[in-house]
C-alpha cells in the first residue's frame, strides 16, 4: 500500500510591519507550491523531497559558520625591516669594494716606489724587469791627483825571491816539451856520432853504422805529440810523437818515434822501433821467406778475418796488421789461428789487446813453410810485450 505524500507546511505571510517598512520596494507574492499526486498502482519508491524554503538559522549559528578563519600576516608587514637589512648589506658591500680598490692602488704605488718609478699624470713609465737592478745615475767622477810613488833608495839592494826546490825525479819543464827539444836535435843531426848521446838501443854500433842513422834524415813536415805513458814502478815516462817525413814524389812518410825519460835524466830516442819501421828492418824480413824468426817493435792492429786466399784454412785464421803508425797503410800482414797465443789473448776479456784497436807492441814473427810449401805466409806467433822496450 503506498504511503501518503508529506504535506508541506504553509508559508507564513510576513508581518505587516515588515511589509510597511518595505512599502517602497516591490515584493512578489509567494504562491503555494503545487502538489503532485503520487501515481497509483506503481511500485513504491523512496522520495526525497525537500521544502522549497528553509527556515533561517539562528544568528548564533550563522555567525559560527559564516565567520572566516583569520588570515596570516601579510608579508608586506615585514617590509621596513627587510629594507633596513638590505640597506645595511649594501653599505657593507660598498665599503668592502672601496677598501679593495684602495688596497690595490696602495700596493701598486709601493711596487712603483720599489722599482724607482714615479707615476705622473699623462705619462706611462716603463716597469723594469725584476732581475735587472734599477739604473742609477753614476756619480760624477772626482778627479784626484795620483799620489807620487815612493822611489826606493838606490843604495838598498834588491831582494831576490828564494829558489824553488824541485823534488828528485820531477823537472820544471814538462816531459813532452823537453822530449820535443831533444827529438828536433836528433832529427837535425847529420851523423851517428851526433845522435849517439841522444839514443837508447840494443842494436850494435856496427849495425847502427850501416843504418839510416849514420846519414842525414829526410826533411820533416811536422812533429806532433801523440800520447804519454808513465811507469811509476820503473820511474819511466814514454812520450810518443807523430813525425811526417817527406817521401818520394812529394808524398809523406808517417812514422812514430818514442822518447823515453828516466828519472831526472834528459829524454832519449828509443831507436829500435824507428829502425824496424823507418829503417826498413821489418820490410827486409817480410820480403823473402826464411826459416828464422824475428822480433819487431811496431804498431799492430788485429782484424777478425783473413782475406788472403794463399793462407790455408783461412776461415779459421785472423789477420794482424803491422804498421808504422795508426791509421796508415800497413808495412806487412801476419796471420794467426783462433787457438794460438794471440787468438787467446784477444778472447781472454782483459782488453790488453782487442780487435780494431792499434797498439805499440813487440811481436814475434816467423815464416810458415809447412802448411803449404809452395805458398808460405807470414805467421804471428806471440806478442812479447805490450810496449816498446829496448
Amino acid at each position: 500500500m503506498p504511503e501518503p505524500a508529506p504535506v508541506q507546511a504553509p508559508v507564513q505571510a510576513p508581518p505587516p510591519a515588515l511589509v510597511q517598512a518595505r512599502s517602497d520596494e516591490f515584493v512578489p507574492p509567494v504562491l503555494p507550491a503545487a502538489l503532485r499526486p503520487e501515481p497509483r498502482q506503481l511500485p513504491s519508491r523512496a522520495s526525497h523531497t525537500e521544502p522549497l524554503a528553509k527556515q533561517m538559522p539562528e544568528p548564533s549559528t550563522v555567525e559560527a559558520f559564516s565567520k572566516p578563519n583569520p588570515l596570516p600576516r601579510h608579508p608586506q608587514r615585514n617590509g621596513p625591516f627587510r629594507r633596513f637589512m638590505l640597506g645595511i648589506l649594501f653599505v657593507v658591500l660598498s665599503g668592502a669594494l672601496i677598501y679593495g680598490v684602495l688596497t690595490v692602488l696602495k700596493n701598486q704605488e709601493q711596487v712603483l716606489e720599489e722599482k724607482n718609478v714615479k707615476p705622473s699624470s699623462g705619462t706611462v713609465l716603463p716597469i723594469l724587469p725584476e732581475n735587472e737592478p734599477p739604473a742609477k745615475t753614476p756619480p760624477s767622477p772626482v778627479i784626484k791627483e795620483a799620489p807620487a810613488l815612493p822611489v826606493p833608495a838606490p843604495e838598498l839592494p834588491l831582494i831576490a825571491p828564494p829558489p824553488v826546490e824541485v823534488p828528485d825525479g820531477i823537472e820544471p819543464i814538462m816531459p813532452a816539451i823537453a822530449g820535443l827539444e831533444v827529438l828536433e836535435k836528433f832529427l837535425a843531426a847529420s851523423s851517428l856520432a851526433e845522435r849517439l848521446p841522444m839514443m837508447e838501443t840494443k842494436t850494435s854500433e856496427a849495425e847502427l853504422g850501416g843504418s839510416v842513422l849514420a846519414a842525414p834524415l829526410p826533411p820533416r813536415r811536422s812533429i806532433l805529440i801523440d800520447a804519454q805513458e808513465a811507469n811509476e814502478v820503473e820511474g819511466v815516462i814514454d812520450i810518443y810523437y807523430n813525425v811526417d817525413f817527406e817521401g818520394p814524389n812529394g808524398q809523406l812518410n808517417p812514422q812514430t818515434v818514442l822518447m823515453r825519460k828516466r828519472g831526472s835524466a834528459e829524454p832519449k830516442v828509443v831507436v829500435d822501433p824507428f829502425l824496424d819501421s823507418f829503417g826498413g828492418r821489418l820490410l827486409a824480413y817480410v820480403a823473402k821467406p826464411t826459416d828464422t824468426g824475428g822480433v819487431f817493435q811496431v804498431v799492430i792492429s788485429a782484424v777478425a778475418s783473413c782475406n788472403n786466399e794463399n793462407v790455408p784454412d783461412r776461415e779459421k785464421k785472423r789477420t794482424l796488421k803491422l804498421l808504422a803508425r795508426d791509421n796508415t797503410r800497413e808495412i806487412a800482414q801476419a796471420y794467426f789461428g783462433l787457438q794460438s797465443k794471440i787468438g787467446l789473448m784477444l778472447e781472454d776479456g782483459t782488453f790488453s789487446l782487442s780487435y780494431g784497436k792499434a797498439k805499440a807492441c813487440t811481436v814475434l814473427l816467423r815464416w810458415n813453410l809447412e802448411d803449404n810449401p809452395e805458398k808460405p805466409y807470414l805467421e804471428a806467433l806471440d806478442i812479447k810485450r805490450f810496449d816498446w822496450n829496448p
